[in-house]
């Protein structure tokens, strides 16, 4: 094989010129070779050849404008001819790109320069050009032997590159930035990208009104690919990374398919625990399939759902539909998450989760929910795991098997309620419309300090937990006789999960609260803000006396201007 010698490279990046008038962090970002725009001649050699290889594969290339250094990190690219085979040296072999120091030397240009790996003194120059526009990078450069050298190749590059999504590396602190609907679809079409990390960094609209947009047949990310109506069998690649909805929204998702369809198709292993979606905000999706395990964040969930919720609608013509997964398999975790999505189905349909198989906590639906079917729920559809610390206040309409939090309960419900009205054709209850154990021998079943409204649900009895009248369910004392752990107690657990504006509304969980509703009644008002105002200046503000009873909202001290603003930027949130 030839040698190649001493390399010089430079890279010409098209950069925001106002870019170094301010401290900016390393960033790095993978790019992606177009195929048919990437090649690389080979000429020279005594023979006198002339070859061309398309190239393939990816770079990632990290870029530091404050220090005005630059580093190809990896370089995963080969070089094919026209019948496919693979030539026997790869780019980074050729060009020795991963051990050149790069110097940035303008605003548009970043030179590399180095030797190749077996040291010897023939000079490469390569120069890179990175249009922001549509985020691609131009590779050009040729390798030029020493003098007298005729005996060595010489080759070309001459190749485009696009950045992958808005940047990022998918790894646990530089996860795949995810901006875009284009990065969005791009992101499901990449199936090797599945076990990655990924960050939303902005709201994603994706009306199908919009450009660009459309009304996906399936889940956008990790889809089911079995084309058999009415199959609950799952073909595809499940997500098993972690997609960080950062707080932001993906907003009108609209789906017409079969099965599995969400966000996404199926998130987590049948047999260990992977995949998270966490942070994430699901707002006015239309998603309607023939078939069973519809939600609006996974068709089907092994994995962990965390802080998520959904509004809209979901419409599954199967089993297994759910406002925020359609089933929840072992060992799927859904926590801190909320639906008020209008939910219909065949069987086995809930507010949150139509089938809970491991565990459902500190989760709560405000749904309208209608089964054709057996087992409707305002939160679950059928249990078959844990239920804890959950409320529903879901409406819910049925077949057989129907409960304001619960339709069918085959393993354990725990310090949970529900307020919904309740109506079905046999097995309804205001909490579970039926409870039975499963196997042989059976599984023991258990309703635990769980509770409804006889009131307002319309049903008197229930096949488990304890009923009370309205005037009951908004009364502290209730639920502390039942274990509950509340602010401002220590006796049932000092979690502080649960708190209460006592004769006005019924227990809500301490995570849905805004930080700035200091007081009762629910919701920001002016009784907050006359709260607020009684500590203003107070400077004695620390862990012992809460901060000032939470009015020192940036935990600085004292009570300011800083916590006046952040007063007001909530109350307008929720305005």
């Amino acid at each position: 094989m030839a040698k190649i010698g001493k390399l010089k490279i430079s890279l010409l990046i098209l950069l925001n010129v106002c870019a170094f008038s301010r401290p900016v962090q390393a960033e790095t970002s993978i790019y992606v070779f177009g195929s048919d725009q990437s090649t690389v001649v080979k000429t020279g050699g005594f023979a006198g050849v002339h070859e061309t290889y398309a190239v393939t594969g990816q770079f990632r290339l990290t870029v530091n404008l404050d220090s005005r250094i630059a580093s190809f990190e990896i370089v995963d690219a080969n070089l094919t001819d026209d019948t496919v085979l693979e030539y026997g040296q790869s780019l980074n072999e050729i060009f020795n790109m991963t051990e050149l120091a790069g110097t940035v030397v303008n605003y548009m240009t970043i030179e590399f320069e180095g030797k190749t790996a077996d040291g010897t003194e023939s000079d490469v120059s390569l120069s890179l050009k990175l249009i922001i526009k549509d985020d691609s990078v131009h590779l050009t450069g040729k390798t030029t032997p020493p003098p007298n050298s005729a005996d060595m190749f010489i080759y070309d590059v001459n190749a485009v590159a696009t950045k992958k999504y808005e940047g990022g590396a998918g790894e646990p602190n530089d996860p795949y930035q995810i901006a875009t609907a284009e990065d969005l679809i791009a992101l499901g079409e990449t199936p090797a990208d599945y076990d990655k990390h990924f960050i939303l960094t902005a709201d994603i609209d994706l009306d199908p009104n919009l450009p660009g947009r459309k009304v996906f047949d399936r889940a956008v990310i990790a889809p089911d690919t079995n084309d058999v109506t009415d199959s609950f069998a799952f073909e595809g690649i499940p997500f098993t990374g972690i997609f960080d909805g950062n707080g932001c929204t993906i907003s009108r998702l609209t789906i017409i398919g079969e099965s599995y369809l969400g966000l996404f198709g199926r998130c987590g292993l049948w047999d260990a625990p992977a995949g998270e979606v966490k942070y994430l905000n699901m707002v006015d999706v239309n998603i309607v399939g023939t078939g069973g395990c519809v939600g609006a964040v996974t068709g089907s969930n092994g994995g962990s759902v965390t802080r998520c919720f959904s509004t809209g609608t979901v419409v599954g013509g199967g089993a297994y539909v759910g406002g925020l997964v359609g089933i929840n398999v072992w060992p799927g975790v859904v926590t801190c998450c909320y639906s008020t999505a209008t939910i219909r189905g065949n069987d086995h349909v809930g507010g949150l989760a139509g089938s809970n198989g491991n565990l459902v906590m500190n989760c709560y639906s405000t749904c309208a929910v209608t089964a054709v079917g057996e087992n409707a729920g305002g939160l679950v559809g059928w249990n078959r795991g844990d239920v804890t610390d959950c409320y529903s206040r879901s409406v819910v309409s049925g077949g057989s098997n129907v409960g304001g939090l619960v339709g069918m309960n085959t393993y354990n419900v725990i310090r949970c309620y529900c307020t919904g009205a309740v109506s079905g054709s046999s097995y309804v209850g205001g909490l579970v419309g039926r409870s039975a154990g499963w196997g042989k021998p059976a599984i023991p079943v258990f309703t635990t300090a769980s509770l409804w409204d006889t009131d307002t649900s319309g049903q008197p009895g229930s096949d488990g937990g304890m009923g009370k009248t309205t005037a009951e369910m908004q009364m502290l004392k209730t639920f502390l006789e039942a274990g509950w752990d509340f602010v401002g107690e220590t006796e049932n657990g000092i979690e502080d999960i649960w708190s209460i504006c006592e004769g006005t509304n019924y227990p809500r969980f301490v995570w849905q609260i805004p930080v700035v509703d200091f007081v009762c009644p629910d919701g920001i008002t002016v009784d907050d803000f006359s709260f607020f105002m009684e500590h203003w200046l107070d400077d004695n503000c620390d862990l012992s006396n809460g901060y000032c009873q939470g009015t020192d909202l940036d935990q600085s001290g004292t009570v300011d201007v800083i916590d006046l603003e952040i007063f007001f930027e909530n109350w307008l949130a929720e305005l």
